[in-house]
């Protein structure tokens, strides 16, 4: 059984059809002996929200939710409002990046969330800890990591793969933020990646072994987005290039069937991690 729905069947153990809010599902999951050591409030956030998406859950408010039976939600399904609105979900999900990305705000610092964790809504699997990529100005890091640890945030500035686990391993309870300083931040709108900037830095950091995270979760989330959204091409191999990986975007693009052109010449390392990356894609894709 999944740790999703092991989690799932505690919470309607310990709920039943009684209403409950994020607090009480962290707290509840935190207790019990079979699922301890992991949980964080943003991965809590997730799994709930991957609940509601999937028809177990109810959300009726901010922070609310309960466990109906099914005769009781089909009748607050036809009550206009009641029922999931995904843009309302995925404004809060996770938690610890809204509260961070007002922290940052408040300290004037400009800044971008992008990667897998802004990509809630298409991923497959919820890890129970999150690891946040936060791009600011060049030259903001240091400020932009004492806003973070300010609120009780663990955050590095520009850390390589060891760095990450070495803080995962020293703090096993919470999200971690990776704060890495860039020249410009081309896609960033109101501090949130634009889907393909968010798309493409998932793809790099992720092939590049920078962030301890699924290659294989970053190809669901591809096929998830190709199948519901409208990408633009022009976007994506416009970021790409600016990371030198356009070639690799190109081949990966026509495996989710959008139509892009000849990509520039690639050299055999980037072959290879594009290889790898669309073999997994085409089993996520089917």
């Amino acid at each position: 059984m999944l740790w999703e729905e092991r989690s799932a069947v505690l919470l309607k153990k310990e709920f039943g059809q009684r209403a409950f809010r994020t607090g009480e599902a962290y707290l509840a999951l935190r207790r019990h002996s079979r699922v301890r050591g992991g949980y964080s409030l943003g991965s809590i956030h997730h799994l709930l929200y991957s609940l509601c998406k999937n028809g177990k859950l109810v959300r009726f408010g901010r922070g609310l939710y309960a466990f109906p039976s099914a005769s009781r939600l089909a009748k607050m399904r036809l009550v206009e409002g009641v029922g999931v609105s995904d843009t309302l979900v995925v404004d809060l999900v996770p938690g610890a990046l809204l509260d961070a990305t007002r922290a940052l705000r408040e300290k004037g610092v400009d800044f971008m969330a992008t990667g897998p964790s802004v990509l809630a809504k298409y991923h497959h699997y919820f890890a129970r800890r999150l690891l946040h990529l936060i791009y600011v100005v060049k030259g903001s890091g240091e400020l932009a990591v004492g806003a973070l640890k300010g609120k009780r945030y663990v955050a590095l500035l520009n850390p390589q793969l060891r760095d990450i686990e070495l803080a995962l391993d020293s703090f096993p309870d919470a999200d971690l933020f990776i704060v890495r300083e860039f020249s410009d931040l081309d896609g960033n709108v109101d501090g949130k990646a634009l889907l393909e900037r968010a798309l493409i830095d998932s793809y790099f950091e992720t092939t590049r072994q920078r962030i301890p995270f699924s290659e294989e979760e970053v190809a669901r989330i591809f096929a998830s987005v190709a199948r519901n959204e409208p990408i633009s091409v022009t976007k994506l191999t416009r970021f790409a290039s600016r990371r030198g990986i356009a070639a690799e975007i190109v081949a990966v693009a026509k495996v989710m069937g959008l139509p892009a052109g000849r990509g520039p010449h690639s050299s055999p390392a980037s072959a290879r991690h594009a290889a790898r990356f669309i073999s997994r894609l085409e089993e996520a894709v089917g």
